[in-house]
């Protein structure tokens, strides 16, 4: 069965929570205890304000204590005092409807809710953290019960409502003190998770009773960057994250792991490529799978890995110390190794049960054959493998895990049926890519526009679908259940809608798209009724600040949760000012921005690829042509261009060192910018040319609106066969422009007309234009693929510059090089340089 029977103190230890940390408390009066972002208590100052909790809520006589908080120091304070009044708490989700809420309240009996602020909306006696101020400051001396409650925390039901555990003083206990935890003094324990989530049992109590220390996040969701400042800026040492938000930091930030000591995964599969991203980029931190469901406290397993040899599927592990594991067929006998059987649980940690629900207690509480104790029966489907070590398999009901929250199917189906209109529902998951489950409601009878409202009046946010399918009927397998593969796929996006409008619009349609893992998304589509959800919020808003450059939080995404709505709120570049000279990609940033030349079309679009590879400090300013706007006045030298531009940069950054990028026509004025900017005293960092060659084009030659079209089609990767049997004409390129989500489709015949005289215009000041000579160095870019040896290279800049000429091949040929993959490998050069 594994596990380590007979373990002497502190496992059955008769004393209780509030007990050990006044013990703790004595040792280390001065550490810090708990901190946040404006205020920090030692244990001495944390064991004081929890006394005058404890003694403001003896005066309430409430056995349980509902606390509705946000993270902060006070919601320490508060939970520490309601035990110290030898009460129990009741976490309260902030994402719970009041509705539920209420339930939970009447349930459990609280008669006194803890709040950060009154609320008028439940029948109990409201109070806060401050009215304790003027109570006693020492222990009310309630001597407690190994045995009594700790906290009864609310998970899904499958009958329909959500069912209370009840876990104990013991159960806390024997967590905190296993010997799998390296938190003790010095240690430094994030708390970042819902108080209502079983997480939080390791972030409060593992660090509060050995000695460690919480640093609390601040309220509200977190995003990737904020996590990752807070695990660097606050020296982060151990942390617990489910398994996917560790997926989202493996592939956004891998290297935030460094300085922590250990990783604590669970609640889910663990992605063994997830583990091997954080290995690579941080080889100190050791990365421990947790799994155990909340009925165990909170782990009964955990696998510490082994960077080494890091296997393709995560085990769950060995029990804990003296945590009983059986694997067993269903006449409850143990199964041979290898062999799946379903997972029962004895020992340490086993709550007391369901709140005031016995018969569904008795369900999943049953006797023990092999001892006469309580073991409790998962649903889990595992196997042992070799060493005594555990693997999931699956689960053995319609129980499933959306973003670490335990989600019983049948109490979101019972919640749909509820609405008048519809007449039967299924709710099934969908994995839409990797990692990434979702919950999908099939409804039968008229489709009902305001279900979503009415369920998130009944259910937390997780356990609401992220899409609606109507259907004439549910498809049953031969034995009554849902016949999941008859069910149709939802339809993430519509297709319909109108595509992005500027650089900003088109780079967030990119975003979107790739998160949501969806082929395209269109400007005026929702995020979360396209299936986003807060896990994906979180990576989103990472990667919209890294790419763009600028603060976006989670709020902003779920107030503007369009591409539109959202870019508007950035203010980044409106579709005002899509067509002006200078045309900020990403306006902000700590690091010199880079300036883009455009190539002969005008347009300075084209670089936005940029954005995904350049660091986010680095601003990056796109140099648009005279004369898009319809304007007939054009410049009549490419000198003349130049100067324009660099006065127009001098006001963007008034004094070097510039850096310089142009790619084809565009490479030839960024040479020219260099040589002006240099003659009036600035230095120059950086001179980067894409594909772009003295002397290489045809004089007397004008470019025809069909070359026009095709070069065009270049800057989006498309090719004339990309057409079909289509004429090459405005309407049937735009038309190409639209299928791959370019912001350029939204030029109207006059801005095309536009862009043609200003390719007449530049087309003929290139034929009459010889480069100086720039006194430094080029760094220069060649389109390789079908290039031959007899073809322009590098070399044809020797005469126009004095220092070194630096080349890299890239794969693409010569309108393919501000494609995504071209760029991306641009961009890992300038990187370096």
């Amino acid at each position: 069965a594994g596990g380590l029977a007979g373990l002497p103190t502190p496992y059955g230890v008769d004393s209780t929570v509030a007990h050990r940390f006044a013990e703790q408390a004595d040792r280390t009066p001065d550490a810090i205890a708990v901190r946040d972002g404006s205020r920090s208590l030692t244990y001495r100052e944390l064991d004081a304000q929890a006394n005058r909790v404890a003694n403001l809520l003896l005066a309430q006589g409430s056995p349980t204590v509902a606390v509705h908080m946000e993270r902060s120091v006070d919601l320490v304070v508060a939970v520490l005092g309601i035990l110290k009044a030898g009460s129990a708490y009741v976490p309260l989700h902030h994402g719970y409807p009041v509705d539920r809420m209420r339930h939970v309240i009447a349930e459990t009996g609280a008669r006194v809710l803890l709040a950060d602020t009154n609320h008028s909306e439940f029948d109990c006696t409201v109070l806060t953290v401050a009215d304790a101020v003027g109570c006693a400051a020492t222990d009310p001396g309630i001597a407690g019960n190994p045995d009594g409650l700790a906290y009864v925390m609310y998970t899904s039901g499958s009958t329909g409502v959500p069912k209370g555990v009840a876990i104990t003083q013991r159960d806390v206990l024997s967590l905190a003190f296993d010997r799998c935890w390296r938190s003790g003094p010095g240690e430094r324990v994030l708390l970042h998770s819902p108080h209502a989530f079983d997480i939080s049992t390791y972030e409060l109590w593992v660090p509060l009773l050995n000695g460690g220390e919480i640093v609390v996040a601040p309220a509200g969701d977190l995003d990737v960057s904020v996590l990752r400042g807070l695990i660097q800026d606050e020296r982060i040492t151990c942390l617990m994250l489910t398994a996917g938000l560790f997926g989202v930091l493996a592939d956004e930030s891998p290297d935030c792991f460094a300085g922590v000591r250990e990783v604590w995964t669970g609640g889910d599969v663990v992605s063994a490529t997830a583990v091997r991203r954080v290995q690579d980029a941080c080889p100190d931190t050791v990365i421990q799978v947790l799994y155990g469901p909340t009925e165990t406290t909170l782990g009964v397993t955990h696998y510490t890995v082994d960077p080494a040899h890091v296997p393709a599927t995560m085990p769950i592990g060995r029990p804990l110390d003296g945590v009983h594991c059986y694997v067993l067929d269903d006449k409850l006998r143990p199964v041979a190794k290898g062999v799946s059987g379903e997972l029962y649980l004895a020992g340490e940690g086993l709550a007391r049960g369901y709140l005031d629900k016995p018969g569904l207690t008795a369900e999943r509480f049953v006797a023990n054959p092999f001892d006469g104790s309580r073991m409790y029966r998962t649903g889990d489907l595992v196997r042992w493998r070799d060493g005594g070590v555990l693997e999931f398999v699956g689960r053995a009901d319609d129980q499933v895990k959306i973003r670490g929250f335990r989600v019983e199917l049948g109490e979101v189906e019972t919640a749909v049926a509820t609405h008048p209109d519809v007449t039967r529902a299924a709710v099934v998951v969908r994995e839409v890519q990797p990692g990434d489950k979702r919950l999908v409601g099939y409804l039968v009878g008229a489709e009902p526009e305001d279900l979503r409202q009415h369920l998130a009046a009944l259910l937390p946010d997780y356990m609401v679908p992220s899409a609606f399918v109507l259907v004439d009927q549910i498809p049953l397998t031969a034995n009554g259940k849902v016949d999941l593969k008859a069910l149709p796929a939802p339809a993430w996006s519509s297709g319909d809608s109108e595509g992005p409008r500027t650089p900003q619009e088109e780079v967030l349609c990119g975003l979107f798209a790739e998160v949501l893992g969806l082929p395209k998304v269109g400007r005026d589509e929702g995020f979360f009724d396209l299936g986003g959800h807060s896990l994906l919020v979180t990576r989103l808003v990472g990667r919209i600040s890294a790419t763009l450059g600028v603060q976006v939080g989670i709020r902003d995404l779920f107030e503007s949760p369009t591409v539109a709505a959202l870019a508007q709120r950035l203010a980044s570049g409106g579709a005002g000012g899509s067509l002006d000279v200078v045309l900020p990609l990403r306006a902000n940033g700590t690091l010199p921005p880079l300036f883009c030349v455009h190539p002969a079309g005008g347009i300075g679009w084209i670089y936005s690829g940029l954005m995904r590879h350049l660091p986010a400090e680095r601003p990056i300013i796109a140099l648009q042509a005279r004369g898009l706007d319809g304007s007939p006045d054009l410049p009549g030298t490419i000198e003349e261009m130049a100067a324009d531009y660099v006065e127009q940069i001098r006001k963007t950054q008034p004094e070097g060192p510039y850096h310089l990028l142009g790619w084809s026509f565009g490479g030839m004025v960024a040479h020219e910018i260099a040589v002006q900017l240099q003659a009036a005293g600035e230095r120059i960092e950086l001179l980067s040319v894409l594909d772009a060659f003295p002397a290489s084009f045809e004089e007397g030659h004008v470019l025809t609106e069909r070359e026009i079209m095709i070069l065009l089609l270049n800057a989006v990767g498309q090719r004339p066969e990309s057409l079909g049997d289509r004429p090459l004409t405005q309407e049937t390129v735009k038309a190409v422009l639209r299928e791959e989500g370019s912001a350029l489709a939204n030029l109207s015949e006059r801005d095309l007309e536009s862009m043609l005289a200003v390719f007449v215009n530049n087309s003929n000041l290139i034929q009459h234009f010889q480069p100086k000579v720039y006194d430094g160095d080029l760094l220069f870019f060649t389109a390789a693929r079908g290039r031959t040896a007899e073809s322009s290279t590098v070399q044809a800049w020797r005469p126009h510059v004095t220092g070194s000429l630096a080349n890299t091949d890239i794969d693409a040929d010569h309108g393919g090089m501000t494609q995504p993959d071209a760029l991306a490998d641009v961009a890992a050069v300038l990187n370096r340089k």
